[in-house]
């Protein structure tokens, strides 16, 4: 039987609660909400959330900064509500710093300014996903070689 949609909230709440997962509000200016979904479109992105993760994780507060006077008209403010993690919000909170004690808001809004200025393909580097480079030591080789001639030999033994 499927979940309603209170036992699927109380367990969502508690998964948030085990993991120290916080939710984020911004208000941001009219127009920066409509950028982030640019974004999202442009690189497939489903969720706003792992969009403006990936926005601060790869973060350059350098590149941010240059958007700090551009030009948005005022016009009613747009709510963003994410959940963040520690690390991300540890990494919001050095973004801050690096730009001079700027607000979260005012973080958020010059990340998606910046990747937004930098068009389709130029936002790519700020919506890439972070990858770790796996080395395989000779050591390791050798073992994975031994254990994968290992297993070729019994299945040989098994089918012959």
């Amino acid at each position: 039987m499927a979940m309603d949609g209170k036992t699927r909230s109380a367990k969502a709440a508690k998964k948030r609660l085990n993991t120290k997962e916080v939710e984020l509000r911004h208000t941001v200016r009219c127009g920066i909400k409509q950028m982030l979904c640019n974004l999202m479109y442009w690189h497939e992105i489903n969720e706003m959330g792992e969009a403006l993760q990936l926005l601060i994780l790869n973060a350059v507060p350098e590149s941010a900064l240059l958007y700090r006077n551009a030009h948005i008209p005022l016009m009613p403010a747009e709510m963003i509500r994410h959940h963040v993690r520690q690390g991300i919000q540890d990494r919001l909170e050095d973004l801050a710093a690096q730009m001079f004690g700027a607000s979260h808001k005012h973080v958020i809004e010059l990340l998606i300014l910046c990747a937004h200025a930098a068009g389709p393909e130029g936002s790519a580097n700020y919506l890439r996903i972070p990858r770790h480079e796996i080395t395989i030591t000779e050591n390791v080789s050798r073992k994975l070689e031994l254990a994968f001639r290992r297993e070729a030999l019994r299945q040989d033994v098994d089918y012959g």
